[in-house]
């Protein structure tokens, strides 16, 4: 991964991160909505979230809900 790509997808991690802290557990399409990200970071930083240990995935139905793992 790029230096470029790197900083981008972990700057779109912290944003995730910040509002899942806040808010709670969403969908990546309400994290798309309020965070301000294309879903392709959105999708970038979840990886990168799930890789480090901080997100914990529930499904719901169809939906996919994201929240921050317990520390």
């Amino acid at each position: 991964m790029s230096l470029e790509l790197n900083e981008a997808v972990g700057s779109a991690a912290g944003k995730i991160w910040s509002f899942l802290s806040h808010n709670g557990q969403a969908s990546a399409s309400k994290l798309v909505e309020n965070t301000g990200l294309d879903r392709n970071d959105v999708q970038r930083a979840i990886g990168w979230l799930a890789r480090e240990g901080k997100l914990k995935v529930e499904r719901k139905g169809k939906n996919e809900l994201f929240r921050l793992a317990a520390e």
